[in-house]
């Protein structure tokens, strides 16, 4: 399973989570919301290597998840509005129905990630590789923040 290090700051993914310490993070960080900040802990998560995550209808509003390791990580259906994603491998994960609004995904690895009916409004995609990115339409772009550094899939070239 996964291990963890929470405090180490590195560039590369190195520090694994569990599934008991996820779900701890998790709960942590929905008391956190319900709150208002006034209990719980927001979850830091940069870094962290969780590939394969089923997180489906996870809250993670607001969460910081810069540069994880989420290779086919599944969030169907998961709130990630205002989450920080930046630099991070999100190739082959299901974001189908996810809430993305506000998301810094700046230079993410999209790659093959299902993005049917995501909520992309304000999505900062500056940077981020959407090839083959799969249910993707012109709609959810019109949306979202890209620039001439964004690689988008070749049917909507």
């Amino acid at each position: 399973m996964y291990n963890t290090r929470m405090n180490e700051q590195s560039p590369n993914p190195t520090e694994t989570i569990s599934s008991a310490d996820l779900k701890k993070i998790l709960s942590d960080h929905k008391k956190w919301l319900d709150s208002d900040g006034k209990e719980g802990t927001p979850a830091d998560l940069k870094n962290c290597k969780m590939k394969g995550a089923i997180l489906i209808g996870a809250n993670l509003k607001d969460a910081n998840l810069e540069g994880a390791y989420l290779y086919g990580a599944y969030f169907k259906n998961a709130n990630l509005e205002n989450t920080n994603l930046e630099g991070a491998n999100l190739r082959g994960a299901n974001l189908r129905w996810a809430n993305l609004k506000n998301t810094n995904m700046q230079n993410s690895n999209l790659v093959r990630a299902d993005l049917m009916q995501a909520e992309m409004n304000d999505t900062q995609l500056e940077g981020a590789n959407l090839k083959m990115a799969e249910g993707l339409t012109t709609d959810q772009l019109k949306g979202a923040v890209t620039n001439s550094e964004t690689i988008l899939p070749d049917s909507l070239k």
